[in-house]
């Protein structure tokens, strides 16, 4: 595990969202090049910079490959930690360094556009491993 940034001296009760707005507005804050994004759990919004699991689908599935606990669908096939390795793939190469010229998330907030890309990348997945079953 490897931290890239944090932030302390919020109360345990803050909610999740508001404690990433304030990482992202701050002037030495936490900066996530556009086109990237880190995997956060569902406490935090699905949005550009922050790839969620689905609310309410279950996952952590002890027996995952076979029978009934098998993911029924593209949703819980997502929310399984041993497919976030296939996700995390994506990344390999990608640089979270800050760099001059690039762009980086400013705002958190859920957009279709992202809803979308979430969905096509979950189904995706879920294709790829039924095949490979």
């Amino acid at each position: 595990m490897q931290y890239t940034y944090v932030l302390s001296g919020w109360e345990g009760s803050a909610a999740d969202s508001r404690v990433l707005r304030d990482a992202i507005n701050r002037p030495n804050g936490l900066r996530v090049p556009t086109g990237n994004y880190y995997l956060c759990d569902c406490g935090y919004t699905n949005g550009p910079g922050f790839l969620a699991p689905y609310r309410g689908v279950r996952y952590h599935l002890d027996e995952w490959s076979s029978g009934r606990a098998a993911p029924q669908n593209h949703r819980e096939s997502f929310n399984i930690d041993p497919l976030e390795d296939e996700v995390l793939n994506l990344l390999s190469g990608s640089n979270t360094q800050e760099q001059e010229g690039t762009d980086y998330v400013d705002q958190v907030e859920t957009t279709q556009i992202w809803t979308n890309w979430r969905e096509t990348l979950a189904i995706s997945m879920y294709n790829e491993w039924r095949g490979n079953r």
